[in-house]
């Protein structure tokens, strides 16, 4: 008998996607499904966030909520939509405080108002741990949707915003010295729904998916679903000046947080070159170019040293 610790998430959602078939306009295996209205995709996501898996001792009933809609809406992000609106179910213990039940929604509504999407209410019902299943709503033209395929060697290969922040987060979440900024990456996640939807504007974005489970693992989803392979320059990476800052003072790697830690929600994406230089021009200092799609291996390069990028990152049924 297959047991899920034996397999991880990755196999057990392959499994599914092979059991429903093609499903929606695009098929399954994006970080949202979509639905055709027109000129536009009207897509969809859902995700689960519970206290067991999601929600360190620091975590307040705000940050819950804040978790379970900013995971919803990276997905919109991750596919260049506008998000539209939002529905959290919360599974709640009967022995839960109103003012617990109160705060998560205020961090529900908090999360949706800083990307102008509606939270549109939900359910309410009894569980044995607190449990959020949010599904998020958004509209993007579909000349303009992003996917994990598409990729093209020769493309670029960049990402959003700054890494290993929320992996420092983790590290130190015993720690006494709290650091505050490593504390809200780790549990206010910002999804990148503005960046997703100059992405998608740009028209020279060929994938793009969220780095939710980490750098190396996200690389390893474009590959595959692209039909390429990547060279990741290790010196190209942002690694954020806190998180190395952490790194240094428990003498741990924050190189390996960037690669390896899930949580910092950015966008990675591939992009054609002959366009770089309108993104740069719509997006700014916003996203690092960070390597190149190749046509097979997946490669981690620091000057003249080449080394394989392990397939690792944060992985439900085996964390």
């Amino acid at each position: 008998m297959v047991r899920l610790c034996d397999i991880g998430e990755k196999s057990v959602v392959g499994a599914l996607i092979d059991r429903i078939g093609p499903s929606g306009d695009i098929g399954l295996g994006d970080d949202a499904a979509a639905v055709r209205l027109g000129s536009r995709y009207l897509v969809a996501s859902t995700d689960l966030v519970t206290r067991k898996t999601h929600f360190p001792k620091p975590t307040t009933p705000f940050q819950m909520g804040w978790m379970a809609a900013a995971v919803n809406l990276s997905d919109i992000a991750a596919m260049g939509a506008l998000p539209l609106g939002l529905l959290v179910a919360m599974g709640l213990p009967r022995e839960t405080e109103l003012e617990t039940v109160e705060g998560i929604a205020d961090g529900i509504g908090a999360c949706a108002e800083q990307v102008s999407a509606e939270y549109l209410g939900g359910d309410t019902k009894e569980t044995d741990d607190i449990c959020l299943v949010g599904t998020s709503l958004g509209m993007v033209r579909t000349d303009g949707i992003l996917l994990r395929s598409g990729a093209r060697p020769g493309d670029l290969l960049a990402v959003t915003g700054d890494l290993g922040l929320a992996g420092a987060g983790w590290a130190e979440i015993e720690e006494e010295g709290f650091h505050p900024l490593a504390r809200k990456a780790l549990l206010e996640p910002f999804p990148r729904t503005k960046e997703g939807t100059i992405l998608s504007a740009s028209g020279c974005v060929t994938s793009c998916m969220d780095t939710s489970d980490g750098l190396a693992m996200s690389v390893h989803e474009l590959a595959r679903r692209s039909g390429v392979g990547f060279k990741v320059d290790r010196r190209a990476l942002p690694v954020h000046v806190d998180a190395r800052e952490i790194g240094d003072r428990l003498g741990l790697d924050a190189m390996d947080w960037a690669l390896h830690s899930g949580g910092d929600y950015q966008l990675i994406f591939t992009l054609n070159p002959e366009g770089e230089p309108r993104l740069r021009s719509m997006l700014g200092k916003g996203y690092t170019v960070i390597g190149e799609a190749t046509r097979e291996g997946i490669f981690l390069e620091d000057g003249d040293r080449r080394s394989f990028l392990e397939d690792k990152g944060f992985e439900h049924f085996r964390w």
